[in-house]
C-alpha cells in the first residue's frame, strides 16, 4: 500500500475544519469496502490489488491489521470529520524495531482530496514513527504518474532511493515504481517551516481529546 492521489495544494480553505485520528476497527468495515470498490483509487494505492474486492476479504484485511497492531507489526488508523464521517486512512506498516524502520501508506477519500487532510495525515504519521515509536526512518512508494503524491512527499522531505522501471501495471500499461524514504533528522529540520506554511483553520489531531503537541499543523502556544 502506498500514497494515494494526495494533493499539497489546498491550503486556501477559510472555514475552520478539525479532523480526528483514530485505531481503525471493525465497525469501519463498510467505508473501508466502499473505498475498495473503486478500481482506479484502489489500483493506485495498492498495488497487490488491481481490481475491486468484497466485503468479506475487507474484514480479513482489517483483522490482520488489527492482530498485527497487537504484535507491534503495524498501526493503521482511520481519519473522521467533527461529524465522525471516514475521509481516509493511513498507517505504519512493516514496522522494525530492529532496523528502526516502516512504510508510511496514506489514502484519501474522493470527497476530501484538495481538503489538505492528505499531507496532514502523512505528517502526523511521521511525527507518531519518529518522536513515539522511535523510528529512524520511514519510506513509501509512489507510480511515477501519480505528481501530486510525487510533490506532496517532497515538501515532506522524502528523498527518492531507487526507481524500479515499468514495475506497475495499471490502465492498460507499465509505470515506472518510485521508491522514497525520510530520515528522522531530516523530517526534524523542516517539520516546523513546513507547518508554518500550512493553514492552520485545517487541524489534524489524534483523537478529539488531544494535546497540543499530537495535532498537526503544530499548536503553538
Amino acid at each position: 500500500m502506498t500514497l494515494q492521489n494526495l494533493d499539497p495544494k489546498a491550503e486556501n480553505n477559510t472555514a475552520q475544519q478539525c479532523f480526528y485520528l483514530r485505531p481503525i476497527e471493525q465497525s469501519d468495515l463498510d467505508s473501508i469496502a466502499n473505498w475498495y470498490q473503486q478500481v482506479e483509487d484502489v489500483s493506485i494505492f495498492d498495488r497487490q490489488v488491481p481490481l475491486p474486492i468484497n466485503k468479506d476479504e475487507v474484514k480479513q484485511i482489517i483483522s490482520d491489521q488489527i492482530r498485527d497492531r497487537a504484535k507491534n507489526r503495524c498501526y493503521w488508523f482511520i481519519a473522521e470529520d467533527e461529524n465522525g464521517g471516514a475521509v481516509g486512512m493511513t498507517g505504519l506498516e512493516q514496522v522494525s524495531n530492529i532496523h528502526g524502520s516502516a512504510i508510511v501508506p496514506v489514502f484519501v477519500d474522493s470527497d476530501w482530496r484538495r481538503s489538505g487532510i492528505g499531507i496532514r495525515l502523512l505528517c502526523l504519521m511521521m511525527e507518531m514513527a519518529f518522536k513515539q515509536l522511535r523510528l529512524h526512518r520511514i519510506s513509501t512508494v509512489y507510480r511515477a504518474d501519480n505528481k501530486a503524491s510525487a510533490t506532496l512527499i517532497k515538501q515532506c522531505g522524502f528523498v527518492e532511493e531507487g526507481i524500479a522501471r515499468q514495475a506497475w501495471f495499471g490502465k492498460g500499461k507499465y509505470f515506472d515504481l518510485i521508491n522514497v524514504g525520510v530520515l528522522a533528522e531530516e523530517w526534524e529540520q523542516i517539520r516546523v517551516e513546513l507547518s508554518d506554511s500550512m493553514n492552520p483553520d485545517t487541524k489534524l489531531c489524534l483523537g478529539p481529546r488531544a494535546t497540543p503537541e499530537w495535532c498537526w499543523p503544530i499548536v503553538k502556544g
